[in-house]
Order: C-alpha cells, then sequence, then structure tokens
C-alpha cells in the first residue's frame, strides 16, 4: 500500500521572477517603488567599507544578504569605468571584476544577481565553472562577450588562464564568497595561480590597488592566517553580524535545533516518522554525508511517496539544475543533499534542514542552518 505524500505541493506554478530593480547603495528608503528595499544589518555595514576602497572580512549567516553585500559595491565601481572590458595580452579580455566561489550552483547564484544588475548598468557579465559547458565554449564566449564582471569556480578560472582566455591584470575588484571553504577545501594552489594573476595589492602611482573581500557565514581561526596573505593589513575591516572575532562557532540561534538519537538501522523509519508529521507546505533540505547515501534516500523515499530530487557532485549539471528548479519551485518538497553540494545556497521557503549523518566538523553543520 503506498503511503500519501504528507508533503503536498500547494502551489504547482514556479515562483515568479522579481522584478528588475534600480541599482542603488543609499540605505535610506527610496520614493521609488522599483529602488532596492532597506538594506539588510550586514550590508548597512559592509557598502560603505567597500565604497571607500577598504578590504573586508564579512561573516554572518547564510541568507543574510552576503551576496548583494559585496556584488553591488562591485558594480558601483565598475559602472564608473568602460562599459567593455578591454583587451589584454593576447587579445584576452580584461576582466575587472572577479567573485569567486567553492562550487557551482553557488556560482550561479551569484550570477542571477550579477546579470541582473549589470543589465541596469550596462555592463556584461559572465559565469564560468566546471562540469558544465566545456572550458573551449566558455573561453570562446568569454572573447565574445568581453565581461566586465566574472563569476567563476577557482579550478575553471586557473583552466582559462592557461588558456589565455581571459586576463586578470586589471581585476580590482575581487570578493570570495563561502570564503572560509575556499581558504579550506583544497584551493589553495587554484588560489595562488590566481592571485599571482591579479594586480598587486598596493597600486602604484596613479593605479590604485586590489580590493579584496571575503563573506561567510563562520570565521574559524584555522584560515584566517592564509586569509591574511590575500588582505591588505593596513586597509582591512571586518564586519561581524550576530557573533563577534573572538567567539566561538555556534549554531545560528534563531533556528530551533533538535537532536535524535538513532542507530543506522533505524534512521530512516525516524525520519519518515518525522516527516509524516510536518504540516502541510513544508519544505525540507535533509543532508548525508556521502553521494551513494543521497541517492539511496531519495529513491526510497520517492517509493514512499515523497516528492523528492537529489544534489550532489557526481550528478550531471543538467541533473543539479534540475533537481534545484524542482524544489524551489515546490514541485519536490524533499531534496537530500552532500553539504558540499549545497554550500552557501540561498533557498526561500525552507522550513526544516535535516542531517541525516552527524556533521563530519562543526562548520558543515553550522553552515546549512
Amino acid at each position: 500500500m503506498a503511503h500519501p505524500n504528507p508533503i503536498p505541493n500547494p502551489n504547482p506554478n514556479p515562483i515568479p521572477k522579481p522584478k528588475p530593480q534600480t541599482l542603488t547603495l543609499n540605505p535610506s528608503p527610496s520614493p521609488n517603488p522599483n529602488a532596492n528595499p532597506n538594506p539588510t544589518p550586514l550590508q548597512a555595514q559592509s557598502w560603505p567599507i567597500l565604497a571607500e576602497g577598504s578590504d573586508l572580512i564579512a561573516v554572518a549567516k547564510t541568507g543574510s544578504g552576503k551576496t548583494l553585500g559585496f556584488l553591488l559595491p562591485m558594480l558601483h565601481a565598475l559602472a564608473k569605468q568602460t562599459e567593455r572590458a578591454p583587451a589584454g595580452p593576447d587579445g584576452a579580455p580584461a576582466v575587472r571584476g572577479l567573485v569567486l566561489a567553492p562550487t557551482r550552483e553557488l556560482a550561479q547564484q551569484i550570477d542571477v544577481h550579477g546579470a541582473r544588475y549589470c543589465g541596469l548598468l550596462g555592463l556584461t557579465a559572465a559565469c564560468v565553472f566546471g562540469g558544465g559547458a566545456p572550458a573551449r565554449e566558455q573561453a570562446a564566449t568569454l572573447r565574445k562577450q568581453r565581461p566586465a564582471l566574472v563569476v567563476a569556480t577557482p579550478g575553471r578560472l586557473v583552466d582559462l588562464l592557461g588558456q589565455k582566455a581571459l586576463s586578470l591584470t586589471a581585476c580590482r575588484h575581487v570578493a570570495l564568497d563561502e570564503a572560509d571553504r575556499m581558504l579550506d577545501m583544497g584551493f589553495a594552489p587554484q588560489l595562488k595561480t590566481i592571485v599571482e594573476a591579479l594586480p598587486p595589492q598596493e597600486g602604484g602611482g596613479k593605479e590604485a590597488g586590489r580590493q579584496t573581500a571575503m563573506f561567510t557565514a563562520t570565521w574559524p581561526k584555522s584560515v584566517r592566517q592564509l586569509a591574511g596573505t590575500l588582505l591588505r593589513a593596513a586597509k582591512t575591516r571586518q564586519v561581524f553580524i550576530g557573533t563577534s572575532a573572538d567567539a566561538e562557532l555556534e549554531a545560528n540561534t534563531s533556528v530551533t535545533q533538535v537532536f535524535m538519537h538513532a542507530t543506522d538501522d533505524v534512521k530512516e523509519s525516524k525520519l519518515y516518522t518525522f516527516l509524516c508529521e510536518l504540516s502541510e507546505g513544508s519544505r525540507v533540505i535533509c543532508f548525508a554525508n556521502t553521494k551513494r547515501r543521497v541517492d539511496m534516500l531519495e529513491k526510497v523515499f520517492w517509493k514512499d511517496g515523497f516528492g523528492t530530487c537529489g544534489v550532489h557532485g557526481d550528478k550531471q549539471q543538467a541533473e543539479r539544475e534540475a533537481a534545484l528548479r524542482r524544489f524551489t519551485a515546490d514541485e519536490c518538497p524533499l531534496m537530500f543533499a552532500t553539504d558540499v553540494a549545497a554550500r552557501g545556497l540561498d533557498i526561500p521557503g525552507v522550513t526544516h534542514v535535516v542531517n541525516f549523518d552527524m556533521a563530519k566538523d562543526v562548520e558543515s553543520y553550522i553552515h546549512p542552518h
């Protein structure tokens, strides 16, 4: 006997796309109904710091407006320059703004905002990442579009630099999203190559120095030394929202934390019972530590009558994008994922987050909550 779906879909229609807004860095209310709404606390503190040209470390929970926190000041600066990136060595487009993200999903999420606001300013943005279009196709797109802003994952950016598909010699605005993981997930060799391709931190003559912003949900001591090598010590400011520089890692206090003791042989039944007790319209992300377990749980709970989808690194890019679309549109209200695959994604409407497996470390537990 098939179980009824305990999380029915109350709205089969996809979530409508937001209307374009006027770009503004003014934190005061605007009389223009299409203007950007009042900034979040993180944005209100970050924008003036970045607008004055300082480097920044900004730490706040997921969903606090980090993306626009670094993106709008960067675009504000780029808009004062030439509309299209000039040619660098070998005719490669000289990108002027760079955003680095650890995963392709996060890079694409940032690019949605980048393309939207670049369109308002007459600028061009591009997003490059591994696992999607071949590097040669992305290289051809870069040469054709000559974007002012590039959002990239480190590995693919290094590949494109090697192909001379773009130049970073004029890139004086750099942002790292999920900076703790960028510095702690084995990206150090790629970051070293990227930094070597950038202009020096301190400018010379009429040339301004390179500005770097690091935004993250956690800031463990293990990454601070490496971060310091990428920042200008005398020009670095720090913003901590809901925490402090000396605070120990802690879970988001605005989220109710519940611990369920369960051995491996009863986890599935306990999860099933938990899901059946949720109210109508709930949306759940369930994290597992392995790709194999994500696949298994997706199939098991689909057979139990739940609308499920799954995201992990071994799935094709098209599959991952389709899964995120279905979950966001509430077509599949139960998503299973590895923590790395969902790193930094800000998905609206999530009511519950479940860790099916014990998180590998404190950072992995804190980030999704």
